[in-house]
């Protein structure tokens, strides 16, 4: 207890089903920051005693629901009542949240919530998403990330930003996400074949970028939030305001605007900068939403713009200057500070527009139509070119795309009866790419896919079991030139198939439950993998692709097991893929000189493969100021085409952490933590597979401190960060860029938020 608060405060309410309106007697809610809980009673009465103001998150969890989670700030007695839908985990009929959890929920499951992602402010999604066991982050270079599950990414690995299926030029491990993480109060990670649910490429998992829910308090609320960091000397602040509108027309109308702007200069490794690697990076989004008695609706838009610079030691002339900066501790550029940002360089813009409705039938039952747009226009500047001093052609992008993508998505949700519940849903979508620029990478392309799908559940007592079934069907045309005839033709690429996937779990008291899934997931190769040709300058490599390529298709089984007390939570889940025509791009250990210099060449090929592993986490509380966190994971990746190990696989990742916290004069959760990250030599690796042998493993710590301070009716946020602090110089074999530098050095990093 803090000096002079008085920890008396109380919060009540009562929790009910949302479609049958009965009281939920059992039901659980818990202030897991505190550790303190209570058992709903037969009426669905809680009652929770002796709590100090502040703000918390809260849990509440019934055996036929689905967990809810909100934060809320408590400064004097409360009453809150909770309405609990059955397998639709939304809060109190809020807007169309719904439709971004219904997933099939016995694979695991991992969640960043809001001050786990204030404590990552600042970074990107890739980075922001590697403190999860099972997660990782593919990068080239210092600013370039994406998140990697079980040592899958790009088209294999789903993100729905805002409900909405994110849509860009995911061409290999060099295009970045275009999301704000700072949008986003909880990410959640689901890691396991979910394609039932969101469609075909869900092989490995799915990303759950989600916003704060839209139902305000006040008339006017917000918060600002500002992160400056040493390393690149990277300042960015990010705000948001929202409110709600009195009218005669809704039971509510809500209103959301939020800016983020950010610019980082050269980073530093350990001993010296990389040239060029600065970042620019402005967005902006805004929503709405209003609610009738049973109807509802949602209009949300967003603007990712992004500056990238490309670290200026990746680009070499001739082959022997490859193999030399290959082989080199240090690469030959110059070492300094700089904002500026020279060629080579990218400008991403992605645009995204979400039109949302619900009907609620008087028999229980629910349709929720969703349609978005979304243009993502990339440019890629090479250096200057050696062949024209034209001053107009020199300002134009070598290589230019533009993709247009148009979704719909009819979802229509059964009333829970005799213990079912269940959804069946139609989606469809265009897209569209439209190339210009220099230099050919991609052909022009247009894509037409649609699904067909339903889920089915069953919960009695303490087991849930779940079973859903989708069809697929892919219709992709490609517009081409013959380089040598210069003749103009076409190819048709048809895709089709079935996924389906049967879980259970089952939760053996209020400590012990279990979970399992199996599941046949498939994805179609992408327009990089069949048609590229060409230098990719964000990655400093030449890429072929192969119009041969047919369908992955993968059969997976999951299991996790947790245990949770109030002290101690411990959760495995060991997992199983098998891959059938696997495509990645493979080395050909043969570099190609251009013009432009000499890069590395890749050629994308197709194997059968398998992937197992594990994750687990570990949660202990000492005592009452004192906390232990540690994560594993562990990949492993078999080539069964070659009976030799997959390359590119993530190396056995061990994080450890001890925290301490406490509440002391004004000062209300105060905590300081120091943590380890170790990454082991990734050893299981063909000999001869790739242009360098992987770098030796590596450890790093880590530490944060920070509090919050209560102002009046505000409350301030800071944090104070350090990672890398002891500035090792490694390199990380999933850093594409490792080919010619150190990964980044101690960085030291300020985080404010104020909310008001």
């Amino acid at each position: 207890m803090a000096i002079g608060q008085s920890c008396t405060i109380k919060l009540s309410g009562k929790i009910t089903d949302r479609y049958t309106k009965e009281a939920l007697q059992g039901s659980v809610i818990r202030i897991s920051t505190v550790n303190v809980n209570s058992l709903a009673q037969k009426d669905g009465s809680f009652l929770l005693s002796n709590i100090c103001a502040g703000t918390y998150s809260i849990t509440v969890t019934h055996i036929n629901c689905d967990t809810i989670h909100l934060s809320i700030d408590i400064t004097k007695d409360t009453v809150i009542n909770f309405v609990l839908p059955h397998h639709a985990k939304d809060l109190k009929g809020v807007i169309l949240n719904s439709e971004k959890r219904r997933d099939i929920n016995t694979v695991a499951k991992s969640e960043m919530k809001a001050v786990e992602l204030f404590q990552q402010a600042g970074q990107s999604l890739g980075e922001t998403l590697k403190s999860l066991p099972g997660l990782n982050s593919i990068q080239t270079g210092p600013t370039i990330s994406k998140p990697v599950i079980h040592g899958l990414h790009s088209n294999r690995l789903l993100i729905l930003n805002n409900g909405i299926r994110q849509e860009g030029q995911q061409w290999g491990s060099e295009h970045a996400p275009e999301i704000d993480p700072f949008i986003a109060t909880r990410i959640s990670v689901i890691k396991g074949a979910a394609s039932v649910r969101y469609g075909s490429d869900a092989i490995v998992g799915v990303i759950l970028v989600e916003p704060k829910i839209l139902e305000p308090t006040k008339k006017l609320q917000g918060e600002l939030n500002i992160v400056a960091g040493t390393n690149g000397r990277a300042v960015g602040t990010s705000a948001m305001l929202e409110g709600k509108i009195k009218n005669n027309l809704f039971d509510s109308l809500n209103w959301r605007v939020q800016g983020t702007l950010k610019k980082a200069g050269n980073f530093k490794t350990a001993d010296y900068y990389l040239k060029n690697t600065g970042a620019t990076e402005a967005d902006f989004s805004a929503t709405t939403n209003f609610k009738k008695k049973n109807y509802g609706g949602e209009i949300y838009y967003s603007e990712f713009h992004n500056k990238v610079g490309i670290f200026e030691g990746s680009h070499v002339g001739n082959v022997d200057d490859l193999n030399a900066a290959f082989a080199r501790p240090k690469p030959i550029t110059a070492s300094y500070f700089s904002y500026d940002i020279a060629r080579t360089y990218q400008n991403i813009t992605h645009n995204l527009l979400k039109v949302a409705t619900y009907y609620d039938f008087k028999n229980g039952n629910k349709l929720e139509a969703v349609y978005s747009y979304q243009k993502n226009l990339r440019e890629e500047y090479d250096i200057d070119l050696p062949y024209t001093t034209d001053p107009d052609i020199l300002r134009l992008p070598q290589i230019s795309f533009k993709i247009k993508t148009t979704n719909l998505d009819l979802i229509y949700h059964f009333k829970p009866k005799n213990n079912f519940s269940g959804s069946i849903g139609l989606t469809g979508a265009t897209q569209s790419n439209v190339f210009k620029g220099l230099r050919y990478l991609v052909p022009n392309f247009r894509n037409y896919t649609g699904g067909v799908y339903g889920i089915e559940r069953y919960a009695k007592g303490k087991w849930l079991f779940e079973a859903g079934a989708r069809y697929d069907y892919r219709w992709l045309k490609t517009y081409q030139r013959n380089p040598v005839t210069v003749v103009k033709f076409s190819t048709l690429n048809i895709f089709n198939n079935l996924t389906a996937t049967v879980g259970s779990s089952y939760k053996l008291n209020d400590k012990f439950s279990f979970s399992a899934n199996i599941g046949s997931a498939w994805r179609a190769p992408s327009i990089n993998e069949l048609f590229i040709n060409g230098i990719h300058l964000s990655a400093a490599s030449y890429e072929k692709g192969d119009s041969t390529l047919v369908s992955e298709r993968s059969y997976n089984f999951s299991f996790a097991a947790r245990y949770e007390s109030e002290k101690l939570f411990i959760e495995l889940a060991p997992y199983n893929s098998i891959i059938n025509g696997y495509i990645y791009a493979k080395p050909t250990l043969q570099p190609i000189t251009l013009i432009n210099g000499t890069f590395p060449y890749f050629k994308y090929t197709q194997q059968n493969v398998n992937l197992s592993g594990i994750d687990a986490e570990l949660r202990y509380k000492i005592n009452k100021h004192f906390s232990f966190d540690s994560k594993t994971t562990l990949v492993r990746g078999w080539n069964k085409s070659i009976k030799d190990h997959l390359i590119f696989m993530p190396g056995d990742r061990f994080s450890n952490s001890i925290k301490y916290e406490t509440n002391t004069g004004h000062l209300n959760n105060l905590y300081v933590s120091i943590e380890n990250v170790t990454e082991s030599t990734q050893t299981r690796v063909p000999p001869n597979s790739d242009y360098v042998a992987p770098p030796k493993g590596y450890s790093i710590f880590n530490a944060n401190a920070g509090f919050e301070l209560p102002v009046k009716n505000k409350k301030v946020l800071v944090d104070l960060a350090a990672t890398n602090f002891t500035n090792v110089a490694y390199r990380d074999y999933l850093n594409r860029f490792r080919y010619y530098a150190n990964d980044l050095g101690i960085n030291v990093v300020l985080r404010l938020k104020l909310i008001f």
